[in-house]
């Protein structure tokens, strides 16, 4: 065997090793957490567990915590007191399982940390004002629990944030009766992955 021989196979090996490791990469992994809307699944395929998701629709943020609900799971929602029970369900969340605490007050982050420690997923307006201190206190206390928290407002270093860049709004002929289909176009944060974006379909938001 001549040097060129091993350089030939040298180079082989390096090619096999190489075209197995893109293999891996290209291989599906799959993805642990709680289910996203079917529109934002190609984007966004699951909540990570012992996260803080923060989201700036509020049509798409009741439509994340319906998704995310395991089946005979209970769930809250905390400061939205602007938001109907029946527009809660126009959106599939299933109001018979889900505590509604409209106007926490100073209780803000106690009552969010309290529910999101016990349940799977907790929805919260965003307060006005949070320390930057207390906000870490509830990351991390949401860290440490079996579900997540989805946040309707900014939030400082999210697990995910999912931004709206564009809507299309149909079926209130000038001004009048009842929205029947709506359309954003929203962009998805995660991590350090560059963020992408998808077209999300909310049927009869409101």
């Amino acid at each position: 065997m001549t040097i060129a021989d091993l350089d030939r196979g040298k180079a082989a090996t390096i090619e096999a090793l190489r075209s197995r490791m893109r293999g891996m990469e290209s291989t599906a992994v799959e993805v642990v957490g709680l289910p996203t809307p079917a529109a934002l699944q190609r984007v966004l395929p699951a909540l990570r567990i012992g996260g803080v998701h923060a989201v700036d629709s509020r049509s798409l943020a009741l439509r994340m915590l319906a998704a995310a609900l395991p089946p005979g799971g209970w769930g809250a929602m905390i400061g939205l007191a602007d938001v109907g029970v029946e527009a809660a369900a126009d959106a599939g969340v299933p109001v018979d399982r889900v505590v509604l605490v409209p106007q926490p007050g100073e209780a803000w982050a106690s009552a969010v940390a309290g529910f999101a420690e016990v349940l799977p997923v907790v929805l919260a307006a965003a307060p006005s004002r949070l320390a930057p201190a207390e906000a870490a206190r509830l990351a991390a206390r949401v860290r440490g629990a079996d579900g997540c928290l989805l946040v309707l407002g900014d939030w400082p270093q999210p697990a995910s944030r999912i931004r709206t860049l564009g809507a299309t709004w149909a079926g209130a002929d000038d001004g009048l009766g009842r929205i029947r289909t709506a359309r954003l176009e929203v962009e998805v944060s995660a991590g350090d992955r560059v963020p992408r974006r998808a077209v999300v379909d909310l049927g009869g938001a409101r």
